[in-house]
């Protein structure tokens, strides 16, 4: 790498960092914001919240690290086009390939983390944190109150008197379906794996079809909680189960690829005949192929969309050279 691909990525980085940050935090706002609204119908902790934001990071970056590459690659050539430090480049017979040759790299290796994260990173932390969200879920059904009725746990009406910490006491249980009566001195609730375990001490069953009582010292009472599992190694299954998804995020994992062209084509210009309104453009690009992209509704359409998008940058940018 000579020094000018070394002035032409410090001027990159120092743009990329200052946009990238910014993308960063407005996202992080209103991811929080979404597990906010999520947290209305559940209790968690903070520690969970920070969980749930983690497991949402991969989308952060997906969308901030494409979009940053974008804009920043173009503003860096406008600065350079802006101060005549581009004439000066090429007046001296360097070719516009040696020059965006940094920003080449920067997007294959952009684009190939992307991927990773896109095929990968995305569809697991989603799993992960609907999983979890099913978890607070039923554990939130399970938010019994002393004193009342018509409460349940599972298939099971429950009536508590007392609270002591995470014990309960005096807990009474029927089962109109099976017919069952359950009355124990002592509960709590355990969380195993899969299961959501209402635990039940000293204790006595009433199966009132068939008058049997049975005296029992510990019972549990098993809830399921519904976890959702798949294996990547099934690819056609993977990628329809996460369809909406791969839908929602490849127009900005290939951001880097497919609006290439228009870097130096919004980048390069001479600042005697061109004002610079590369910020302006690139944003309206960029909003006019996400939007274009986002009401398609297949991958076909989406994969034309993106493509059309990549000839006309080349095209336009053949027909508009300026250096």
């Amino acid at each position: 790498m000579n020094n000018l691909q070394k002035y032409i990525l410090k001027h990159f980085f120092n743009i990329f960092i200052n946009i990238f940050l910014v993308l960063f935090l407005i996202t992080s706002l209103i991811i929080i914001i979404s597990i906010s609204n999520i947290t209305a119908s559940i209790h968690i902790t903070f520690l969970e919240l920070a969980k749930m934001y983690f497991l949402s990071l991969t989308k952060i970056l997906i969308i901030t690290l494409s979009i940053s590459l974008f804009i920043a690659a173009i503003q860096t050539y406008a600065a350079l086009s802006d101060t005549q430090e581009l004439i000066a480049i090429f007046s001296t017979g360097i070719r516009p390939k040696k020059i965006l040759s940094p920003i080449i790299l920067i997007s294959l290796i952009f684009t190939t983390i992307n991927f990773f994260i896109l095929f990968i990173s995305i569809p697991y932390s989603d799993l992960v944190y609907n999983n979890f969200k099913n978890e607070k879920k039923q554990e939130a059904k399970f938010n019994i109150q002393t004193s009342q009725i018509s409460q349940q746990f599972g298939k099971w009406n429950v009536f508590i008197e007392k609270k002591v910490k995470n014990l309960y006491q005096n807990i009474y249980l029927y089962n109109p379906t099976e017919q069952k009566f359950i009355t124990a001195l002592y509960a709590k609730t355990i969380k195993d794996k899969n299961y959501l375990i209402f635990q039940l001490k000293n204790g006595y069953i009433y199966q009132l079809d068939k008058n049997i009582t049975i005296k029992f010292e510990k019972v549990n009472i098993n809830q399921k909680i519904p976890y959702i599992s798949f294996s990547i190694l099934e690819y056609k299954k993977f990628l329809k189960k996460h369809k909406k998804l791969f839908l929602f995020y490849l127009p900005f994992a290939l951001i880097p690829i497919a609006l290439f062209f228009y870097i130096p084509l919004l980048g390069f210009f001479h600042p005697r005949l061109h004002k610079n309104h590369s910020l302006i453009y690139s944003i309206l690009i960029l909003l006019i192929y996400l939007i274009l992209t986002k009401i398609s509704h297949s991958f076909l359409t989406e994969l034309l969309i993106i493509t059309l998008f990549f000839i006309s940058g080349i095209i336009l940018y053949i027909k508009d050279k300026k250096f």
